[in-house]
């Protein structure tokens, strides 16, 4: 009568020495494509920093949310601005891509009318809210990154888009 030995990790015989054999390599391979699959869904960090992301929000609370909703979800004519739409649509183009297309065509009819570190924060926000990590270069300093590099479309737990933010208040600067 045969015996089960156990040599090495490999189970050499005996009816169900095959079974064991491929089934320990199976369990090698289950964890190294899993582990493949998850390097493969890490994100770069993003161009863009903390401030801007946070400047951002708020101007885009004061003055996007009108159009674009404060979750970005989009109205009408207003374009869907975060999750699975927005990453149809913008996956494989760039961060400057989106910056240009916003500097170029927002506010509403006040196209070019910010300053281009505002357009930079906006930009930052955006990319934050589809899952993009702030990293330490500002975006005006930062390489042009495809977007699916930086963003899956998926908001940050941290990242409040339910809510409009307290809006910015207004200077009170009196002439002397």
């Amino acid at each position: 009568m045969p015996v089960l030995r156990h040599v090495g990790y490999l189970f050499t015989q005996g009816p169900m020495a095959g079974f064991w054999d491929k089934f320990v390599l199976s369990i090698g391979l289950v964890a190294l494509c899993a582990a493949h699959a998850m390097a493969q869904t890490e994100l770069a960090t993003g161009p863009f920093t903390a401030a801007e992301s946070e400047a951002g929000q708020k101007a885009f609370m004061a003055r996007c949310a009108t159009c674009h909703q404060a979750n970005l979800a989009g109205q009408g004519d207003a374009l869907p601005l975060a999750g699975r739409q927005f990453m149809a649509g913008w996956s494989t183009r760039t961060s400057r891509d989106l910056y240009d297309l916003i500097h170029k065509s927002m506010p509403a009819g006040a196209p070019n009318s910010l300053d281009d570190q505002t357009y930079a924060n906006l930009t930052a926000f955006i990319l934050h809210a589809n899952g993009g990590k702030p990293g330490p270069t500002p975006f005006l300093r930062a390489a042009s990154l495809p977007i699916n590099l930086i963003a899956n479309g998926i908001a940050p737990g941290d990242l409040n888009l339910s809510t409009p933010a307290a809006p910015v208040p207004a200077s009170n600067t009196a002439a002397p």
